[in-house]
């Protein structure tokens, strides 16, 4: 897969990131050059036909958030080691060895002063919210106020805005220098979750829908006619064709937003109760992922063979790896008091963590999932989804339920599921 990345930022920072990118095969770095801060939108607009953004610096990601533009865009993030490389950098320019610094809260600081190698520092330093791209003026001030004080004789900011803020002020002010491995793992990032869009994209769903029960004849004719006007109406919406058989069998067949729709109606999905009031009885309506029409078929007899366990309403959905996913529509109790309690202290996960997990678990309806599905939800790269999946079943959260057929080259990827 080849991917065009448009690189946005200051003209160092931006042939930096090309130069690193080269260890990327699959990505083709296109450079677009940020001279001045209203560069952004116009720069954004004239990337186009790049299949993502990668912004050098939070404060130009945000603003291009905020205008919504079309392309996936990620941007290239700090870390501790950032942080303190550009002390010890910035730190041969300083006299007095008293420097003041501000940085993400989203990182967590060190206390470098009890770092060896920072002997004879004096730090003071200040977090802000990078959600919260406003505080500008709270942040210059931190920074004035120590230096006029002559508490501090240098200045290191991780924002561009209020770098421009203070050297327009002639303060000794420095940017944070982002480190290589930043880089490295927003690229990594990049290619997966572009490789894992580009995917889905290509897989095919094939829905079919049967009746239990066949209609009284007096109303056979009725009821097939509402049910055809009810899933055009359903496939004209996401993009999917409908193909009635002479056996009261509706086949649908589509593609991404059919299958968007069917992965965000795990826990509840309106088709099934709309149909079955329709009908009159019972439904079946199953699903088959595959990456071509005759494996997508196949998975969902498969999925229709599922379907015939009760007498009652069911669909289920097997996807290319034959793993069966389901009941789909119907809620599964989750304790989710129970679960947030068991993350924080067995799994050690922080809040954030915590409650996105839940979130994924709630969503997905409790169904099997691997390591993979955690990167496409949270969106990070797979190497950080592993450590994560670590940690659950280090804190015996979750266990290991199967391994799914490959269906790219590699070893088959392991499945899990909660605890309870």
């Amino acid at each position: 897969m080849n991917i065009k990345l448009g690189i946005l930022g200051e003209k160092n920072i931006v042939q930096r990131v090309q130069e690193i990118t080269k260890q990327f095969p699959s990505i083709e770095a296109l450079p677009f050059i940020l001279s001045e801060p209203g560069d952004v939108l116009t720069q954004a607009e004239g990337a186009v036909r790049c299949d993502a953004l990668l912004f050098t610096d939070y404060c130009s990601y945000h603003e291009a958030v905020k205008q919504k533009q079309k392309q996936m865009m990620f941007y290239i993030d700090y870390d501790e080691y950032s942080i303190l490389s550009s002390i010890l950098y910035a730190g041969k320019l300083s006299r007095k060895k008293c420097l003041s610094i501000d940085y993400p809260e989203d990182i967590k600081l060190v206390d470098f002063t009890r770092d060896t190698v920072l002997t004879g520092y004096e730090l003071f330093s200040i977090d802000y919210n990078k959600q919260n791209v406003e505080n500008i003026q709270k942040l210059i001030d931190f920074h004035k106020e120590l230096f006029y004080q002559q508490k501090t004789d240098l200045i290191l900011t991780s924002r561009k805005d209020v770098y421009i803020g203070l050297l327009q002020e002639d303060l000794p002010v420095h940017f944070i220098q982002i480190a290589e491995k930043c880089i490295v793992q927003a690229l990594e990032k990049a290619a997966q979750i572009l490789e894992i869009e580009s995917y889905s994209t290509n897989l095919i769903m094939t829905g079919i829908l049967s009746l239990k029960e066949s209609p009284p004849i007096h109303l056979h004719h009725q009821v097939h006619t509402e049910i055809r006007k009810y899933l055009s109406e359903f496939c004209k919406k996401y993009d999917a064709m409908l193909l009635p058989t002479k056996n009261s069998h509706y086949f649908i067949i589509g593609t991404s937003k059919l299958i968007k729709v069917i992965k965000e109606n795990y826990r509840a999905f309106p088709l099934i109760d709309d149909i079955e009031k329709i009908a009159g009885s019972p439904i079946a309506l199953a699903f088959g992922l595959g990456l071509n029409p005759l494996s997508s078929q196949k998975h969902a007899y498969l999925a229709l063979e599922a379907c015939q366990s009760d007498k009652g309403s069911l669909s289920y959905l097997v996807n290319e790896c034959q793993e069966k996913i389901g009941p789909i529509g119907q809620r599964k109790n989750i304790d989710t008091n129970k679960l947030f309690y068991a993350l924080v202290h067995q799994a050690r996960l922080n809040n954030e963590l915590s409650y996105l997990f839940i979130q994924f678990i709630v969503e997905r309806n409790n169904e099997p999932f691997s390591s993979n599905d955690i990167a496409d939800f949270y969106q990070v790269t797979k190497r950080s989804a592993e450590r994560t999946v670590k940690k659950l079943l280090s804190g015996e959260i979750i266990q290991i339920s199967g391994k799914e057929s490959p269906y790219i080259k590699g070893r088959p990827r392991k499945l899990f599921v909660l605890n309870q």
